[in-house]
């Protein structure tokens, strides 16, 4: 198929256009030529207001002579000199090969791309939506563009890179990327230049966009005004399905290969205070914000149910060092539920709000050497709402979750330890400790892992009531699981505490399960993520009374960054702190 594109002042040879990648059946499943008189409204939106150094107008934007045009000029609108424009695709895809032909304006000033994103309200129930960049052009650069890709609320970024040409203002050239489950893969007139892993973050439908903006970026320091008036050219804009796309299969993950050498800086310890569990998130800024457990060292390991309190400590990478900021969530007073201890946190964030899931307790406030059972029977899940990691939280007058009121309930004395996990098709899922009342108080018992489930981060939770990872004869086989969703792998995967090696066949262990649904829940193919040792970066292997306790910290591309863990380093516990070991893909 060829075709011929004029401009006013341009001419364009016939050319051979470019196919998708081979190896697959391809069919076009969306396009437009620019072979008429004026934009097809029928197909785009028109992208307007103001961003960096202009507004974008539909007067800017026409279609004559086979091309786009989008016209840059210099000329006052609102705040700004300068003017430009886009357009944006009405019709929303997802998985295909997306190849645009254009030509980049000339003069500095410039910012052109053609790329994919939801555009105007969020379909996708999962607010991390995703953006990908096929090329992003700053024309202080001709010669070289960008690739990328970001996933948004939270803000995150990677697969950046820059891709070096020829001066891609002086010719038209093709830009393409194939979109999978699996990955994203960038092309230069039919090169492959780039590939990037996106099969563990969320995927949404996307909008095609064909824009240009007045631009600081790559610290463009001015528009050169000499170069103006000018104009980014497209040919044609194509959007192809694979006919033939086989289901992807997913990789069995063994979280033992991932685990690195711990440096002594990913060590959170002090002499005046124990510490224990302790859950991280990253903020937009790059810092890296861990919450953790302490509570005073003279008053012993068992204090940790009568004084502990959420602290917050600030790093620049996860594995540290890292300085104690704040106490998050002090005690406020026994005649709260959470008032006189608050324990076991984990951090998530959705959208622009950071929730901290936690135990909180009451009672009468007597500290001693052994277990306050007081104290421990009165243990109840709460969340504290944040716009900031720094603060401050807003806690709640009532549990978030509560103990069952029928006795009979295998939550019926105790729930505790909550972590929660993103649904793919929406909501958010509890996975929490239990303790009932069918064996002897003050213990109870059994002690088992139960499911909840609710629309919003803030609840109301619906229980299931079904226990989770247990084990035929035993009432206290695992704790502390730290849960979450993998869209690779299309599944719910937990890295629990084994407390004797009843799944690991290790002994006191971290043991790896998983669920298609997030109820139903099997030992994974490689059960065993780590026995209670630590090798540290000097070479040096350690065996630990305690690694438990577990969290995990992923990166911008979704995958596992760190694995935090509470340590004590003798079953005498005179001490403790938290430890992040570094993960990394094999």
């Amino acid at each position: 198929m060829i075709k011929a594109a004029f401009a006013l002042t341009l001419l364009v040879p016939f050319l051979t256009l470019a196919d998708p990648p081979s190896g697959a059946d391809w069919k076009l499943a969306f396009s437009d030529e620019f072979n008429g008189t004026s934009v097809d409204t029928a197909r785009w939106n028109y992208r307007t207001g103001e961003r960096h150094w202009s507004v974008q107008l539909p007067a800017n934007v026409s279609v004559s002579g086979g091309l786009l045009r989008i016209a840059l000029l210099k000329e006052k609108s609102g705040t700004v000199d300068y003017t430009a424009g886009g357009l944006i695709s009405k019709q929303a895809f997802r998985y295909g090969y997306y190849e645009a032909r254009l030509r980049m304006p000339r003069g500095r000033g410039w910012h052109t791309s053609f790329w994919m994103m939801q555009n105007g309200p969020r379909t996708g129930r999962d607010d991390r939506y995703q953006e990908i960049d096929v090329c992003e052009q700053d024309s202080v650069d001709h010669s070289s563009y960008s690739v990328n890709w970001h996933s948004w609320k939270p803000h995150t970024s990677f697969g950046h890179k820059r891709v070096s040409g020829p001066d891609l203002s002086a010719d038209f050239h093709l830009y393409g990327a194939e979109f999978t489950p699996r990955e994203v893969r960038f092309f230069l007139d039919g090169r492959l230049v780039q590939t990037v892993d996106v099969s563990s973050v969320p995927h949404n439908d996307m909008h095609i966009w064909l824009t240009s903006i007045a631009s600081w970026l790559q610290k463009t320091g001015s528009v050169e005004d000499s170069a103006l008036p000018e104009a980014a050219l497209f040919d044609w804009v194509r959007y192809y399905q694979r006919t033939d796309a086989p289901a992807p299969q997913p990789v069995e993950l063994d979280l033992s290969q991932w685990l690195q050498p711990a440096p002594e800086a990913a060590k959170l310890i002090d002499p005046d205070f124990y510490i224990w569990c302790g859950t991280m998130v990253r903020s937009d800024d790059g810092k890296y914000h861990l919450y953790y457990s302490r509570w005073p060292r003279r008053l012993g390991h068992y204090a940790w149910v009568t004084r502990s309190e959420i602290a917050h400590a600030v790093g620049d990478t996860p594995t540290g060092p890292f300085h104690h900021v704040n106490v998050a969530l002090p005690p406020r007073g026994k005649q709260f539920w959470d008032g006189l201890c608050t324990h076991n946190p984990t951090i998530l964030r959705a959208g622009d709000k950071y929730y901290l899931y936690y135990m909180g307790n009451t009672g009468d406030g007597q500290e001693m050497r052994t277990l306050n059972w007081v104290h421990r029977n009165n243990q109840r899940i709460g969340v504290a709402v944040s716009e900031s990691p720094n603060g401050p939280w807003q806690r709640f007058d009532s549990p978030l979750l509560d103990v069952s009121p029928d006795p009979g309930a295998p939550d019926s004395l105790v729930v505790s330890n909550p972590s929660v996990a993103r649904r793919p098709d929406g909501g958010y899922l509890m996975v929490y400790k239990a303790v009932g009342r069918q064996r002897p108080l003050p213990f109870g018992g059994p002690v088992v892992h139960l499911t909840a489930t609710s629309d919003s981060p803030t609840g109301p939770f619906a229980k299931q009531l079904k226990p989770i990872f247990t084990t035929p004869g035993v009432d206290f086989p695992a704790e502390d699981p730290f849960a979450w969703y993998d869209y690779g792998a299309r599944r719910y995967y937990a890295v629990v505490k084994d407390q004797a090696g009843y799944f690991t066949h290790a002994g006191k262990s971290l043991a790896l399960w998983e669920s298609l649904d997030g109820f139903a829940w099997k030992l994974a193919p490689n059960p065993l993520v780590s026995t209670t040792s630590v090798t540290w970066d000097t070479g040096q292997k350690q065996k630990l009374n305690s690694l438990e306790r577990p969290q995990l910290l992923f990166g911008p591309d979704g995958k596992p960054a760190a694995l935090l863990c509470a340590v004590d380093e003798n079953d005498q516990r005179p001490h403790s702190f938290n430890l992040r070991i570094p993960l990394k893909q094999p």
